[in-house]
């Protein structure tokens, strides 16, 4: 896996924090972060981060909110996982 370009862990961490709102501590924010700076690495995929990403926030806040995350992550993990044009 190749590392990720800071713009793009910017812009879904915006998304992230715009869905979350104020019902999110600053603990649980720099939980995500953890998450979202192994990702940009290049530990965990897009998926795998995402999903890590949904299922904290499905426990503790809102499934609603996690599957509005899942929907702004879509087109990053879309584009990860697309095949390579020749």
């Amino acid at each position: 896996m190749s590392p990720v370009p800071r713009e793009q862990i910017d812009h879904i961490k915006s998304e992230i924090q715009s869905v979350l709102g104020s019902t999110a501590s600053e603990v649980f924010l720099r939980r995500i972060d953890a998450i979202l700076d192994e990702w940009a690495s290049g530990k965990y995929t897009a998926v795998q981060a995402c999903e890590k990403v949904q299922k904290l926030v499905s426990l503790f806040i809102d499934e609603d909110k996690a599957r509005e995350i899942g929907s702004r992550f879509a087109p990053i993990v879309m584009r990860e996982t697309a095949p390579a044009k020749k």
